[in-house]
């Protein structure tokens, strides 16, 4: 039988829980509102993710400045590292 320790950890690691507690935290940390998630891997120690946050809204909405950030979990879903990778608007052609 799992600890409680083991059962929230395995209940933390779907995929729905550790992209809502990624934005949770990274909004809570950078003072920004979550955009888009656009990577999701597992890593050796925990998970990976980019995501992208609005840093700055604009009419039109093609012109909202995003930020994006390559952010490091542990395998309970908690943030242990992160860095912003890059700026870019919106209706950016990539």
């Amino acid at each position: 039988m799992a600890t409680p320790v083991e059962a929230n950890i395995v209940e933390a690691n779907t995929v729905e829980n550790l992209v809502e507690a990624t934005k949770r935290q990274m909004s809570a940390i950078t003072g920004l509102s979550p955009d888009t998630i656009s990577r999701f891997d597992r890593a050796e120690e925990g998970w990976m993710l980019h995501i992208d946050m609005l840093e700055h809204r604009s009419v039109p909405r093609t012109q909202d400045l995003l930020a994006s950030f390559e952010v490091a979990l542990d395998d309970a879903g908690q943030v242990t590292r992160w860095r912003r990778t890059g700026r870019f608007v919106r209706g950016q052609q990539g």
